[in-house]
């Protein structure tokens, strides 16, 4: 069978991105080369990037910039505190 001629790409991701995807990757029984390999070949497919791209809007932008939102969503998810007392700090 003729070897199929590759490419490598290099990339920058911040670090603690890397680790969190990696882990999931690992649960999900793949690794990072391969799924830019599934991504590559589902953009050559159909002609566009696979999933939706958009901005985030204001509101999530200044949600996501405030320390105490984000401290408080944090701890929701780590189930601290409960979801009508997480929401009601982030939104006042």
């Amino acid at each position: 069978m003729p070897r199929t001629a590759t490419e490598q790409i290099r990339i920058r991701v911040p670090v603690s991105r890397a680790r969190k995807v990696r882990a999931i990757l690992d649960n999900l029984g793949t690794d990072t080369g391969s799924l830019v390999n599934m991504l590559f070949a589902q953009v050559e497919m159909k002609r566009r990037i696979p999933f939706a791209v958009t901005e985030t809007d204001q509101e999530t932008e200044e949600i996501l910039n405030d320390p105490g939102a984000m401290k408080a969503i944090n701890e929701h998810r780590r189930g601290k505190k409960d979801r009508l007392q997480g929401m009601k700090e982030v939104f006042g």
